[in-house]
């Protein structure tokens, strides 16, 4: 009987567009990266009476990535700027590149430290422009003077399942980036079907809602140290520790 060999591969689900040139080549230097986001994003019809909602806040919360492209590539802008609180500093260097003054991002780049600064501010009414699948239970969803929008949908389908499925056959994953709870969920799909490809497998996570929920099932999984480029800090230490197991 002959044996399949498989090569060892990290499976990252993130778009490989979004990950920096140096990066990309770090990894193809240790393994064989598979760049697959288990997610489709797109933006949603809004009514009218929602896009007049976004035109007329006075506050506005964003703390996705693809919710603030929505945004940006929308005419939802008023003729009076609002104030915004997006997550990082890259979410307000885009805004400021639009021409927007007033944007305010928190010490970490998580909802638990935007959740603190909107909590330390004086009452205000804002919006928070978010997708159908978001933490629904975390600090930022009980404030109590935050509507919640949503403008983008993130689905997946089984052909998506079944071609990630066909992408990953002939290799041997060791490492995985999981970007987000709903990539962890579409994830266990994944490796039902390809048991013996995940068969010894160390999850990395951007956030401590994932860690958590991996955690949960009692499987190695890692977490950032802290809260500052948590792309950059994950998948250089998916490197470190794959050369540390050599």
């Amino acid at each position: 009987m002959i044996e399949k060999v498989f090569s060892v591969a990290f499976l990252i689900t993130y778009p490989k567009e979004k990950v920096e040139p140096e990066l990309q080549s770090q990894l193809a230097k240790i393994t064989v990266p598979l760049y697959l986001p288990l997610r489709e994003l797109v933006a949603t019809q809004l009514t009218s009476t929602e896009v007049s909602q976004i035109r007329s806040a006075t506050g506005i919360v964003i703390t996705s990535q693809f919710a603030l492209q929505v945004y940006l590539s929308r005419d939802w802008h008023a003729t009076t700027q609002p104030e915004f609180f997006v997550l990082s500093q890259k979410m307000a260097a885009k805004l400021q590149a639009k021409g927007f003054t007033q944007v305010t991002y928190p010490v970490e780049e998580n909802q638990a430290s935007l959740a603190q600064l909107l909590a330390s501010l004086p009452a205000q009414q804002l919006l928070w422009l978010t997708g159908n699948r978001h933490i629904k239970h975390n600090q930022l969803a009980v404030l109590p003077h935050l509507t919640q929008l949503t403008c983008y949908k993130n689905s997946w389908s089984q052909t998506q399942e079944d071609q990630v499925v066909s992408q990953l056959k002939g290799h041997q994953i060791t490492r995985i980036l999981v970007t987000s709870p709903s990539s962890y969920t579409r994830l266990q799909s994944i490796e039902a079907r390809l048991a013996s490809q995940f068969s010894s497998v160390t999850y990395y996570t951007l956030g401590h809602s994932t860690f958590k929920l991996i955690s949960k099932a009692e499987k190695r999984v890692v977490q950032p140290l802290n809260k500052r480029y948590v792309l950059r800090q994950m998948l250089q230490r998916m490197c470190h520790d794959e050369v540390a197991d050599q």
